[in-house]
C-alpha cells in the first residue's frame, strides 16, 4: 500500500532562499570561489568532490601546486593582514575586546551592566548564512518579548533576551517570563522569590538574573503586548499552553513565534510527523522560528562562548531573532531550514542515547566517534526523506547539527541517563527522578515516537541506529546488538 501523502503542515521551511541568486556557469566553468558546496541528492550531507586538477585557474590565494580555490576564510584573512599593513591600529576603548575580555565578562556576570562587545560571525559562516537587513532600532513600535517556560534552557534564553532588550535599542526593556506558580515552604512564592532574588535558584542556582526580567504567574499577562514569544516549555506542556492562548484578545497582533522545544510529535492515524514551530503556526497562526544548537544552558548562562542556530521562515524574522539573542559569547547564525533546525534538535537526543550505551559498556573514543557518525547521517537522511525543503548542511555545517550532536553526546541528560540504564538496571522513569532534578528525558520517547513512525512508513530498515536506540530502550535487546546491522 501507497504511504500516505505528507500534509503541508509538516515543514515551516520557506522553499524560497534568501539569498540573491548565483548565475548559473557556463559548461565548464570554474565554480566561482567562496560559494557554498552544491548538493547532491544522493550524498545526505549534500558533499561533492571538487572537480579534476587543472580545471580551474590556480588563486594566489591557494596552497602552491594546488586548483582549489580559496577558502571565505583564507581571503577574507588575506584583505585583512593586507589593510593592517597600511592602516594605524584602532584605538580601543576601555572594556573592549581588545583590553580584556575575562574582565568585561566577570563585571557583567555581577553588575549586569557593562555592554557587551560585539562582532559578526566568521567570514567562513557567511556562504551559509540566511540573508538579511540588522533590526532597525528607530522602528515606530517597540518590540516586547516574552517567555514561555523557566526551565534551565528557558531561563538561560531569558537572561540573553532581557539583556539584550536593556542595552538595545527598539526594544521595551521589560522582558516577562512565564512562571509556573508554586509555594515554597518557609520561604514564599515562587515569582516573588526570583523577582527579589533575581535568581531561578531551582533550575540555574548562582546566575544573576537581569532585573528586567519580570517572572509572571499568568500566562495571559506574561504575553501581554508582547511581539515576540519564546516557546521553551516540555512538549508535553505546549497543548494546554496553545488552548490558553488562542483565546480571544489574548496575543498580541503581528506577533512573531521561536520554538526552542526539542521534540516532534508523531500521529500514528495517518503516519505523519509535525515539528513544533509548524505547530505553533497552525495553532497560533504565528511565524514560527526554531532554535537549536550546542547549548548547555549553565554554559550559556555563563557566557561561556558558543553558537546557536535560528531556522527563520522569512528574512524579516531572522533579523528581529537575531537582534534577540545575539551577543559576543552566543553567536547567532539564522539560515532558512526551521524544520531542519527543529528536526535536528529531536534526532540528536537519540543518537546521545546511543552515546550513552556505549558509555555504559565501557567502550571507548573509537567506539562513539563511530555511533555519532552514523547517527549524524541517520539524522540528516531521516529530515531529507521526509521533509524535502531541508538542508543537508543544516547538519554538516551547523551548530544545530554536528555541534549539538556532538555536546549533547558528551554531557546531556539523555547520554547521562542511558549510561546509567546500563550499568544499573534501572529502567528510564527510575534514573528520571533519580537524576534529573524534575527535569524530564526527551530521547527515550523521541525514540518511541521516531520506530512507530518508521514502523508504520515501512522504513525501519533504513535506519538501523535509531532502531536499536528503541529496541535497547523498551524491548530489552542486549546493547551489544546496537553495533548490529550498522
Amino acid at each position: 500500500m501507497a504511504a500516505p501523502d505528507r500534509p503541508s503542515i509538516v515543514s515551516t521551511a520557506s522553499t524560497t532562499s534568501f539569498h540573491e541568486p548565483l548565475s548559473a556557469p557556463q559548461s565548464g566553468a570554474p565554480t566561482p570561489s567562496g560559494s557554498p558546496p552544491s548538493t547532491n541528492p544522493g550524498s545526505p550531507l549534500g558533499f561533492q568532490l571538487a572537480s579534476l586538477p587543472g580545471s580551474r585557474a590556480v588563486s594566489p590565494l591557494s596552497t602552491p601546486g594546488s586548483s582549489r580555490p580559496p577558502s571565505p576564510l583564507l581571503r577574507a584573512m588575506n584583505n585583512l593582514s593586507m589593510q593592517n599593513a597600511t592602516e594605524p591600529p584602532p584605538k580601543t576603548r576601555r572594556g573592549s575586546v581588545g583590553d580584556s575580555l575575562g574582565d568585561t565578562l566577570l563585571k557583567r556576570k555581577t553588575s549586569l551592566k557593562s555592554p557587551m562587545p560585539r562582532r559578526g560571525s566568521s567570514p567562513a559562516m557567511a556562504p551559509f548564512l540566511a540573508k538579511f537587513e540588522e533590526m532597525d532600532p528607530n522602528a515606530e513600535i517597540e518590540e516586547k518579548v516574552a517567555v514561555i517556560g523557566s526551565g534551565s534552557w528557558g531561563t538561560a534564553l531569558a537572561r540573553l533576551a532581557a539583556q539584550n532588550a536593556m542595552e538595545k535599542p527598539g526594544f521595551d526593556e521589560t522582558v516577562n517570563f512565564w512562571v509556573r506558580e508554586r509555594e515554597i515552604p518557609g520561604k514564599g512564592k515562587l515569582t516573588d522569590i526570583i523577582n527579589e532574588t533575581h535568581e531561578n535558584a531551582r533550575y540555574l542556582p548562582q546566575m544573576i538574573l537581569p532585573e528586567n526580567l519580570v517572572a509572571v504567574p499568568s500566562l495571559v499577562e506574561c504575553v501581554k503586548g508582547a511581539t515576540l514569544i519564546i516557546f521553551c516549555v516540555p512538549h508535553q506542556f505546549l497543548p494546554p499552553v496553545m488552548k490558553e492562548l488562542k483565546k480571544p484578545g489574548v496575543l498580541t497582533k503581528g506577533a512573531r513565534a521561536i520554538s526552542a522545544i526539542k521534540g516532534i510529535e508523531v500521529d500514528l492515524k495517518s503516519i505523519d510527523i509535525y515539528t513544533y514551530p509548524a505547530i505553533i503556526e497552525k495553532e497560533l497562526g504565528l511565524p514560527c522560528s526554531a532554535l537549536g544548537g550546542a547549548n548547555i544552558a549553565l554554559e550559556v548562562a555563563n557566557e561561556e562562548f558558543c553558537e546557536t542556530t535560528i531556522g527563520c521562515p522569512s528574512p524579516k524574522d531572522a533579523s528581529l531573532w537575531h537582534a534577540v539573542f545575539d551577543t559576543q559569547m552566543f553567536r547567532v547564525h539564522p539560515v532558512e531550514d526551521v524544520a531542519g533546525v527543529s528536526l535536528s534538535g529531536a534526532l540528536k537526543n537519540i543518537i546521545a542515547m546511543a552515546a550513552g550505551f556505549v558509555d555504559g559498556m565501557g567502550m571507548g573514543g573509537n567506539t562513539k566517534a563511530a555511533i555519532l557518525r552514523i547517527g549524524l547521517l541517520e539524522m540528516s537522511s531521516f529530515t531529507l526523506e521526509f521533509f524535502p525543503s531541508a538542508s543537508p548542511q543544516t547538519f554538516s555545517h551547523h551548530s544545530a547539527g554536528v555541534a549539538d550532536l556532538i555536546t549533547t553526546s558528551f554531557g546531556g541528560r539523555n547520554r547521562k541517563c542511558a549510561e546509567a540504564f546500563i550499568k544499573t538496571g534501572k529502567t528510564f522513569p527510575e534514573l528520571e527522578d533519580e537524576l534529573l532534578n524534575g527535569q524530564k528525558l526527551q530521547g527515550t520517547i523521541t525514540a518511541q515516537e521516531i520506530y512507530e513512525f518508521l514502523k508504520g512508513r515501512g522504513r525501519l530498515e533504513g535506519y538501523p541506529l535509531f532502531t536499536k536506540v528503541y529496541q535497547i530502550s523498551f524491548e530489552s535487546l542486549d546493547p551489544q546488538e546496537l553495533f548490529s546491522d550498522l
